[in-house]
């Protein structure tokens, strides 16, 4: 594996584009991910009936998954490789999206967290494009998430692996072939 510019690797892309199928086979074959902490975030208030919701308030919302962020790079070990469902740059793409600007610290954390700057993205792929509780957007809105994502990892200096449409198997093959 060449220089990458850092340690955590982020997997990324649009809604319901197959990112956490692909960590949790990174998972089976034993490799370290993290979870989409949005998610989680968002489960969470759901359940208990909070207005912490990127649809009623973003800011306070991408406040909320920025802080779980630093708090989980401040857990992993300094030697430790991962992979990571979404980075601080998808808060960045997200605010855009919402037609709201993202705080400096989105910015300036995202620099100088360990990630890679060989970030793997997962394109709009209509054909596997589903809703659920947590993700709530229609084919149009996913469409213009992943152009508002391209953008702000792009304005930051990451390059985006496009990762091929195919099987999760494939499509891991695939990420594990680019990091030799």
């Amino acid at each position: 594996m060449g220089d990458l510019g850092g340690k955590y690797f982020i997997i990324t892309g649009a809604p319901s584009t197959g990112k956490s199928s692909v960590v949790n086979e990174l998972i089976r074959r034993g490799y370290s991910c993290h979870d989409e902490i949005a998610r989680q975030v968002i489960k969470e208030n759901q359940d208990k009936d909070n207005n912490l919701l990127p649809w009623i308030d973003m800011l306070a919302f991408s406040d909320e998954v920025y802080n779980r962020m630093l708090k989980l790079l401040d857990s992993i070990d300094d030697d430790t490789f991962c992979f990571l469902d979404r980075s601080m740059v998808d808060l960045i793409g997200y605010m855009e999206f919402a037609g709201e600007e993202a705080p400096d610290r989105y910015a300036e954390g995202a620099k100088v967290a360990g990630y890679s700057k060989q970030v793997f993205y997962m394109p709009f792929w209509e054909g596997i494009f589903a809703n659920d509780e947590q993700r709530k957007e229609s084919i149009e809105e996913a469409i213009n998430i992943d152009k508002a994502l391209r953008k702000a990892y792009q304005n930051l200096g990451f390059t985006l692996v496009e990762v091929p449409k195919g099987s999760i198997e494939e499509r891991v093959d695939f990420i594990i072939e680019e990091l030799k």
